[in-house]
């Protein structure tokens, strides 16, 4: 099942392993990291980034979106799948 993050752009939530907040220096570390080894995937449209979803592949995805929105989102849409 696909989840919409924001700006029509959509991700396999089945792929999704963890959502974090892009403010701790770990997390930019993370987001460096993947910029250099070409893993980041830029999905906020030019927008503030508000979280950075780390898929099983070892993409990094860059959201505007509240991590408590995507998770809100991958909820509805497992219950809607149902």
């Amino acid at each position: 099942m696909f989840v919409m993050v924001g700006h029509e752009n959509y991700i396999n939530s089945e792929l999704i392993a963890v959502i974090l907040k892009p403010d701790s220096s770990p997390v930019k570390r993370l987001r460096q990291s993947a910029e250099e080894k070409g893993m980041l995937l830029n999905a906020s449209s030019g927008h503030k980034t508000r979280s950075v979803i780390v898929l099983s592949t070892g993409q990094v995805v860059l959201t505007s979106l509240q991590p408590s929105v995507v998770k809100k989102r991958i909820d509805e849409s497992k219950r809607f799948d149902e």
